[in-house]
Order: structure tokens, then C-alpha cells, then sequence
């Protein structure tokens, strides 16, 4: 089960809140590093993540097949509101949020099976952790400098954060990757993670051409391996940057690394 996503989700969520009397209305209205959404928009969006676990009648009609356009259409629905309005909604749904997190971890709920259209299916513990991911990464990667405009914002990547967020990376990776990363797989890679939360995994190939897995440890006969830093697979994982720009470590067969570089792909 995943309860370190809700105490990590706690310490983000106060972070959002801190950013209430830290950044004037100008500031909001600038562009964040998400392509489309200003930095109010990426607030929107939290809000409505929180909304999708409390009360989900709320949010307009979900765009069938993508994830990414659904979380435009209701930053769209939303966008006209008043700043003040936004945070009040952000605090109005955190804790009953939490709650609804917390019993998603105990059975029957945590085995539960949710839909993320085309991101794929996971248990419901999961959930936690993928919010954990969206705070963390907006608030990062999106808002904060030097890639997003808020300069006062520091988020840092602590152990609580980083390991939910990467649970649900890890968990996702063989379902929001293309197809073509299936067969870019011809052997095993393994997957170094540096930093708070870090470690290493081996993405294995399915030896049909299906499906790959994600498991925990290195294979020692491993066909190529991939270093970086945690927080830096943040970026280039979800595309923020592309990862021949990224620094990083590979050794091994580098075609067969770079191939599978290439077909990566986690949101």
C-alpha cells in the first residue's frame, strides 16, 4: 500500500497553500513551463485532481482517449475564476481528499481498479501516488524557477515525495510508453535512479512483443543501463526536456539505450 503518498501529499499540499500570500496576481497570470497553461491554470489543475477524488460531478465530460486533453478541458472550465477562489476551493477539498486517499489503501478499495483512459489501469493505493507526481512535478518543474516564473517557490525533492512519485512513474511506464518501446526492448535495460528515493530497476523485455514489466533490482546480464538523477527523470521522462539534453550515465549497448530512450514516455 502506498500511505507514504498521503504524507507526502500533506507536505505538498501546504506548499500550494504557502503560495497564497507569496505571489501577487501578476504572477499568476504569467506562463508557466506548461505548455498552454499560465501558472494559474497549473493551480486550476491541482484543484481539479482534488476534485476528481471528492466530487467528480463537478469537472465537465472527460475527452475520450487522453488524459492530458481531458486535464485541458477542465482547466478550460475553470480558467475564468477568481485567484482567491481557487485557493478556496484547494482548501476546502485537501482534507476530505486525504481522507478519501487513506481508504483507498485498506481492501477491498486498494485493489480496486482505476480507469486512467489512456495513461492505463492501476490499483487504487496507486492513486495517491499519482497525485503526489502531479503536485511535484508542477510545482518543480512548471511553476518554480528556473524553468516556470514563480521564483520565490522551492520544492525539494525529499525521500517522501520522491518515492511515491517514482512508484507511480515506475508503475505507469509500461502503460503511458508507446507501443514501439515493446519492441525498442530487445534485452534488458536497467534503470539508475540517483537522489532522495532513488534506486535502480530493469525494464524487461515481454518476449512477445507485448507489454513490458518494470522490476525492482538490476539484472547483472542486462543489455545497456541508463543512469540519472531521480528528480531529472521528472523531466525527460514526461518529455519537459528532451533526454539527449539531460545528463545523462550510458553504459552498455548505447543503440539499444538510446533506442529505448526514444519510446519512453511517462505523464
Amino acid at each position: 500500500m502506498t500511505f507514504r503518498g498521503i504524507a507526502a501529499l500533506e507536505s505538498l499540499s501546504q506548499s500550494v497553500l504557502g503560495l497564497e500570500n507569496m505571489v501577487d496576481d501578476a504572477a499568476w497570470a504569467r506562463p508557466s513551463a506548461c505548455p498552454g497553461w499560465t501558472n494559474h491554470d497549473v493551480l486550476i489543475h491541482l484543484v481539479c485532481t482534488l476534485r476528481e477524488i471528492v466530487e467528480p460531478e463537478t469537472l465537465p465530460a472527460p475527452f475520450p482517449g487522453s488524459v492530458e486533453r481531458t486535464n485541458d478541458v477542465a482547466v478550460a472550465a475553470y480558467r475564468s475564476e477568481r485567484l482567491g477562489q481557487t485557493f478556496d476551493t484547494y482548501r476546502r477539498l485537501v482534507k476530505p481528499a486525504m481522507a478519501a486517499l487513506g481508504t483507498m489503501q485498506q481492501q477491498p478499495a486498494a485493489s480496486e481498479v482505476v480507469d486512467f483512459d489512456d495513461a492505463g489501469s492501476y490499483p487504487a493505493h496507486l492513486v495517491a501516488d499519482s497525485l503526489v507526481f502531479d503536485h511535484y512535478c508542477h510545482l518543480r518543474h512548471d511553476l518554480a524557477a528556473p524553468r516556470g516564473t514563480v521564483a520565490s517557490l522551492t520544492i525539494g525533492a525529499d525521500e517522501a515525495v520522491m518515492s511515491a512519485s517514482l512508484a507511480w512513474l515506475l508503475a505507469g511506464l509500461p502503460q503511458m510508453s508507446p507501443r514501439r518501446l515493446s519492441s525498442a526492448l530487445t534485452r534488458p535495460v536497467v534503470l539508475f535512479l540517483d537522489g532522495p528515493g532513488g534506486g535502480h530497476w530493469t525494464l524487461v523485455p515481454s518476449g512477445d512483443g507485448r507489454r513490458i514489466t518494470v522490476e525492482p533490482g538490476g539484472l547483472s546480464t542486462a543489455g545497456a543501463r541508463i543512469r540519472a538523477t531521480a528528480d531529472s527523470f521528472h523531466l525527460w521522462g514526461t518529455h519537459r526536456q528532451s533526454w539527449h539534453e539531460a545528463d545523462l550515465d550510458i553504459s552498455g549497448d548505447r543503440e539499444l539505450a538510446r533506442n529505448v530512450l526514444d519510446a519512453l514516455h511517462v505523464i
